[in-house]
């Protein structure tokens, strides 16, 4: 899923779009398709792929004028991945432009933080972080992973014990964030196999390093409400 204007923060400066766009890898023949766009025309905002697989767009301005703080963006919005409609939520505090990040913390929050240089004044830079909590921390108690192995191998099954194995609807792995530029170059997102048994669950891990490159990723898993366990820190290899 792609949205919002990219922009080279030089002008001529133009005004930033609030479209959004899906690929689908499975098709044959893939091919970029519209869907629902954001309510705010964007450029320089973060895309931050969630535990439930829903996507956090944060940040960003109406134009591609990387410091007009007048043109800011302050409403987050939520992006589901299965209706492919957008939901407008609570507001940062700060303009979020240029050089400005955001990343899923272990415990399902965002941290959102950064912003100004290459151009900007002192007044454009942005030396604060905040935390934006989902919607999801506010639907009831959090399913929790009592444990899990590490390092994993690639293509086996492997245990994940927990009191809430019944009430688990799915078992994600999201790789630990790195974001500059308002891009996190290590984002994805795997929705894992799963079996429920008595006291935990079975989980398929990813067949290839093709799918998942070795590294460190958070395993959560999400009940049937929609709510995040706290993440499980562990190393594919």
């Amino acid at each position: 899923m792609k949205s919002g204007t990219s922009g080279t923060g030089d002008p001529p400066y133009v005004q930033s779009a609030a479209t959004t766009y899906v690929l689908d890898m499975n098709q044959a023949q893939p091919s970029w398709r519209a869907t629902a766009p954001m309510a705010f025309p964007r450029s320089f905002l973060n895309l931050t792929v969630l535990p439930d697989g829903s996507v956090l767009a944060t940040g960003g301005e109406k134009t591609t004028d990387p410091f007009d703080q007048t043109q800011a963006v302050f409403p987050a919005e939520l992006w589901s991945p299965s209706a492919e409609t957008w939901t407008t939520l609570a507001s940062l505090r700060v303009p979020r432009f240029y050089h400005s990040i955001a990343l899923l913390l272990p415990d399902g929050r965002v941290l959102v933080a950064g912003g100004g240089r290459f151009g900007g004044g002192a007044v454009d830079d942005m030396l604060n972080a905040e935390i934006f909590s989902p919607p999801y921390l506010f639907k009831g108690p959090r399913p929790a992973i009592t444990s899990a192995p590490n390092p994993l191998s690639y293509n086996t099954s492997f245990p994940v014990s927990t009191p809430d194995a019944a009430r688990i609807a799915s078992v994600s792995l999201l790789p630990l964030a790195s974001v500059t530029h308002h891009f996190n170059t290590n984002q994805r997102y795997l929705s894992l196999p799963f079996q429920a048994g008595a006291g935990g669950l079975t989980v398929q891990a990813p067949t290839n390093p093709n799918i998942a490159p070795p590294g460190y990723y958070m395993l959560f898993i999400v009940d049937t409400s929609g709510v995040p366990s706290l993440a499980s820190i562990l190393r594919l290899q």
